[in-house]
């Protein structure tokens, strides 16, 4: 563990913190779709495991804390994980606390992240004996997987239906990918679901009834609550912003969160943010408490699910390492999970403490200060500057570049593709992207098994 490492995880964690808290701030962002690429590029370009490693966490930090400024000032989700924190900010506008709210989640989130690092290494220790007993059965883990997170969703048998033409589709394309190009694909599927959401949106506008439907007269209003007069230190003790009550729930929700790590990131926030607010009365101690434990869950959780995956499994298992972390499994051909070569390959045990920990103070060095100093600035200059569309276009871009990369135009096409069929069942029939992602990792079981069945050779 040289000084050197230690310097480039700090630096790498800092400066994913500076430009994922900026895109925190943006409403309407998704952690995958702008986490994943980005990575994606870090690990092909080959920077050193233990800096991949900090680089993840501190995004992580950055964006989970970031998200809270637009959530909370304007109640408009900073990221997907914020999406369960609008109700209770939007009471917080009413109430004309939104400071507060905000505050109380940007603490939240960062205590999370401190409590679920070290929890996160207990419970890997616990589950990895059994790491390597599963691994001749990871295909039929996938898809169980992949069935229990389609059952989860709100399309339920509908997304356990779509399980099966969908993993045809995708092995059809990795059959065309080896006749064309002569090796199967990640990087242009991985991709092509990320971005299925924003291309089924785009698809719209060709068809004149939906776009007349999505067609805005005006540009739209948003108020803002005024700034907070109260003066903060650069980074304010956390501990201090919330109650005695509130610290523990925090801290109960995080133990929580870090243990459902193989479960929704966003339906486990929902489920303890509601379950502290059922037990709290008096409406500014409810709003206070439930976004506060909210967001120490939701960090929680994405910390939890990745390093339980990498350090007890090498494979990714839960919703975090199956999407925004995916490159870390899997990027061929320098990592993959057959036969297991990635992150988890070169990572001591030392490693997930001593860089988790410079990841979270490096990602939150401009994150954390930024949500309680400087929220509704912020957020104005965002609103007036920063157009969401430029932001699709960037991602949209570099991942077709990625594509490219990997397969030339055939690349391009299977992402597109993919895309298309995987944004019109997110968009229309809610069979959201995170069954898609275990759609793709148990296609393989899938098609074989059903080929084998009809006495069909795969």
């Amino acid at each position: 563990m040289s000084i050197l490492l230690l310097i480039q995880a700090f630096l790498a964690s800092f400066i994913g913190g500076v430009i994922f808290s900026i895109i925190g701030v943006i409403p309407g962002t998704d952690e995958t779709a702008t986490m994943a690429p980005l990575t994606l590029v870090l690990v092909l370009m080959g920077l050193e495991p233990v800096v991949l490693y900090a680089w993840f966490i501190g995004i992580i930090v950055a964006m989970q804390t970031s998200h809270t400024v637009p959530t909370a000032m304007a109640a408009l989700p900073g990221s997907t994980m914020a999406v369960p924190m609008v109700r209770y900010s939007s009471l917080a506008k009413r109430l004309g606390i939104p400071h507060v709210a905000m505050r109380k989640m940007a603490v939240g989130s960062l205590l999370g992240s401190f409590i679920s690092l070290p929890l996160a290494v207990v419970f890997a220790f616990l589950l990895a004996p059994i790491g390597n007993k599963i691994s001749p059965y990871i295909g039929l883990i996938f898809t169980i997987g992949a069935i229990l997170i389609a059952y989860m969703s709100s399309a339920k048998w509908a997304a356990i239906v779509s399980l099966v033409p969908y993993s045809f589709l995708i092995q059809g394309f990795q059959r065309l990918a080896l006749e064309s190009v002569g090796k199967t694909l990640f990087i242009s599927i991985f991709m092509g679901i990320t971005i299925g959401p924003m291309i089924s949106e785009l698809f719209n506008v060709l068809v004149p009834n939906m776009r007349e439907r999505q067609r805005k007269q005006g540009p739209t209003e948003i108020w803002l609550a005024p700034e907070a007069k109260q003066k903060y230190s650069y980074y304010p003790n956390p501990l201090k912003q919330l109650t005695k009550k509130q610290r523990r729930d925090v801290a109960i929700s995080s133990v929580l969160g870090t243990a459902m790590f193989t479960f929704s990131p966003v339906g486990s926030t929902v489920l303890l943010g509601e379950l502290v607010s059922g037990r709290r009365k008096e409406l500014y101690d409810k709003i206070s408490s439930t976004v506060a434990v909210q967001d120490a869950c939701s960090n929680a959780t994405y910390i939890g699910g990745f390093i339980i995956s990498l350090l007890a499994f090498g494979i990714p298992i839960s919703p975090v390492a199956l999407g925004p972390a995916a490159p870390l499994f899997n990027a061929p051909p320098r990592f993959t999970i057959e036969p297991i070569h990635n992150l988890s390959s070169f990572l001591g045990v030392s490693d997930y403490i001593v860089f988790g920990l410079i990841a979270i103070i490096g990602g939150s060095l401009f994150a954390y200060p930024l949500a309680i100093r400087k929220a509704r600035s912020w957020t104005e200059m965002m609103f007036k500057y920063i157009s969401h569309e430029a932001l699709i276009g960037t991602f949209l871009g570099l991942i077709f570049m990625l594509a490219y990369y990997e397969a030339g135009i055939i690349g391009i096409i299977v992402a597109m593709c993919i895309g298309l069929f995987g944004g019109i069942l997110h968009n229309l029939f809610d069979i959201h992207t995170g069954v898609q992602f275990m759609a793709y990792y148990a296609s393989g079981w899938i098609v074989t098994t059903i080929l084998s069945l009809a006495g069909v050779a795969a």
